[in-house]
């Protein structure tokens, strides 16, 4: 849709805000800029997608993403839960998906050992 006022801004945005709403999804976000991808992203991501299928969750989402400012954290990923919040894990590696997966999938936690502290908001 190509915007030509303002008010074509605001009706996007409105039908954006309503289809969030509708989305009951976990969002897992995962940092594919250059450095996440040279830490291994890529590896994370097929053990959280073996994970998930592993235990029949079908509400959450893989999503690439680009840079997400923490390079001295990647591999990491961001989990949005459909109800508000999200959490951002950082140094992931395949052996602990599954403790992701359990800690902050299945229970929905905001605290672990690869929560990294947001510096903006």
């Amino acid at each position: 849709m190509k915007l030509k006022s303002k008010e074509d801004f605001f009706k996007l945005k409105e039908e954006t805000v309503k289809k969030r709403a509708q989305d009951k999804d976990i969002k897992l976000l995962i940092g594919f800029g250059t450095c996440g991808i040279a830490a291994g992203a890529k590896i994370i991501e097929k053990a959280i997608e073996k994970g998930l299928a592993e235990r029949n969750i079908k509400n959450a989402k893989i999503v690439r993403v680009g840079c997400v400012g923490y390079c001295y954290a990647e591999p990491t990923i961001e989990i949005v839960y459909p109800e508000g919040g999200s959490v951002i894990l950082g140094n992931i590696k395949s052996e602990n998906a599954l403790d992701v997966i359990d800690m902050h999938i299945l229970n929905k936690s905001f605290e672990s050992q690869y929560v990294i502290p947001r510096n903006f908001e």
